[in-house]
This record gives structure tokens, sequence and C-alpha cells, in this order.
């Protein structure tokens, strides 16, 4: 019998290695991965898996992106303050002009369009585009023009996109990974984490009155996040929540090796496996209770 499962992957930047890291493990335990949703960083990992690259081959993608330019704006790019060239180039070098369509594994993301303020399931065109909108991080980094939409991170509604996973794969358990829920404490404010390519200027730029609003500001965000998935999964109920320990990695951070952050992944999926074997179990598959409808308020489904 094969044990079937969907994969939901959270938001969170550079966090966003330890998806790999889980993946490794489920796919070595033996587990059918039959669709896989993301938002933001899990929709730039998605789309790469859905297209068919192991995780190991994601991993070396994902660092052949040059830190000195991979928050460089475009010609033409809306009003932002930084960029996702570096990002879009690896892409298309990787998935070319693929649409969902095009796709060996079936993929969706998730963004906001902010001239209507609805949730966008994005199911259908192109693939590279729909990963940017769905990492487009409100004022830090340009929106994407998509159809009538105007689009943003999903971040903002569906950061660990449970429902879409249910769409996209109907039965098998959903298996949510979490990118960390809430910040951790901190006495007091560190530095910005500015993605500054002079990093002499790093201190003296944190020390400006506008660079400490902006830092009080992303950590009420955070907060504010934190808050939402929190509630967002007790609504949305996935059979598996993972959790990787990466809140201390600077979601902007390019490391030099990302090899920590996937082995948190891959610790996280391990410690998780008797809990997803249950599900698997006769007696959890007899008597398991079913899984909430998707609910679909002020959703838009691009299919």
């Amino acid at each position: 019998m094969k044990r079937r499962i969907v994969l939901a992957l959270g938001g969170g930047g550079t966090k966003g290695y330890a998806h790999l890291g889980v993946i490794k493990v489920l796919e070595a335990a033996g587990y059918e991965i039959a669709g896989v949703s993301g938002t933001s960083a899990g929709a730039l990992v998605g789309s790469l898996y859905a297209a068919g690259y192991t995780p190991d081959e994601i991993a070396a993608l994902l660092q052949s992106v040059d830190p000195r330019h991979v928050f460089d704006r475009r010609s033409g790019d809306r009003p932002s303050i930084l960029g996702l060239q570096g990002v879009e180039k690896v892409l298309r070098q990787a998935l070319g002009e693929r649409t969902f369509a095009d796709l060996p594994r079936p993929f969706g993301s998730v963004a906001v369009d902010i001239l209507s303020g609805a949730t966008v399931f994005l199911r259908r065109g192109p693939v590279v585009e729909a990963a940017l909108a769905s990492s487009a991080i409100p004022g830090l980094f340009p929106p994407v023009k998509w159809e009538n939409w105007l689009l943003v991170d999903g971040g903002m509604a569906d950061n660990v996109p449970v429902r879409l996973a249910r769409l996209l794969a109907p039965g098998p358990p959903v298996v949510a990974i979490t990118l960390g829920i809430m910040p951790q404490p901190v006495p007091c404010f560190q530095d910005l984490p500015l993605p500054l390519r002079l990093k002499r200027f790093q201190h003296i730029v944190a020390r400006l009155r506008y660079t400490q609003a902006v830092n009080t500001f992303i950590r009420a965000a955070e907060v504010s996040l934190g808050y939402h998935i929190l509630l967002r999964l007790q609504t949305d109920r996935p059979e598996i929540i993972i959790n990787p320990p990466v809140d201390h990695v600077d979601i902007l951070a390019s490391p030099d090796d990302p090899g920590p952050i996937i082995r948190a992944g891959e610790e996280a999926a391990r410690a998780t496996l008797p809990h997803l074997e249950d599900l698997f179990s006769w007696r959890r598959r007899l008597f398991r209770p079913r899984p909430p409808q998707p609910e679909m308020h002020h959703v838009v489904i691009a299919d």
C-alpha cells in the first residue's frame, strides 16, 4: 500500500532551506508526495521540487545566487525597496517558461491581491511569476502584475497553505511545515539585518531613527504573523505539523553554508515520523475523522 501525503510549505525567507531537509527525510522513509503547496519561500522550494529537482539539487541552485546581486531590482520593477532579480535569474534557468500544466507533480502557490484583498491560489500560468508573486513581501519586494491582480506575498493571508494542499490532492494527510511561528523573545532590538553590500556601514545605518522605526515595524509584523499562523493552523487542522527550529535564522540572509538549516529540517522530520506512521495504521485509517473542508471565503482560485 502506498503511503501518500501532500505537503504545505510555509514562508520564511532563508529559513526555507529547512524544507529541503524535511523532504529528504520523508522521501527516505518511503512516503509518496502527491502534491505540494507553498507560500513565499515555500513557493520557491515547492516550484522547483514539483518540477522534478531533488532537495540536493534545489540547495545547489539556491546557493548559486550571487549574494551581491540577490536583491537587485530590475528595470521596470514596481515601487519597492529591494528586488528579486537574483532569485528570478535562478528560477528562470531552472524552470524556463514552464507552466503549472508542465510540472510532473501537482503544485500551487499563494499570493494576495492588494487591490481587492483576496487570497489568490495560483494553479495555472507561468510558474516563475507565481513563485515571485508569492514571495513579494509588501514594500520590500515589487508586487507582480497578474491579469487584473497586483500580487504580493501570500504570507499575509495563508503562510502555511493547508487549504490549497487539500485542493491539490484531496484525501492524503497534509503535512504542514512551518518555519517558526512566534519570533524568539529579545531583551532589546539588535541591528536591523539589512542586505547591505558594505557591511561596515551596517552598524551606522542601524542607529538611524528611520532604521529603528523600520525595525519596530518588522518586529510587530513578525508577532502579528505568528498569531495569524497559529489561528490558521487551528482552523485548517493539518494532520501533521513539522516546525524545524530555525527561529534564529535571518530571513534575508545569504548563508555560506545552508547545511545547519537543512539539518534542522531533517531532525524535525525524523522526530515527527512516528506520528506520521501512526496515521497509516489500520485503526487510524478506519477511524480517522474527516478533515475540515477548505474554507473559501474571499479566496480566488486561478485554475
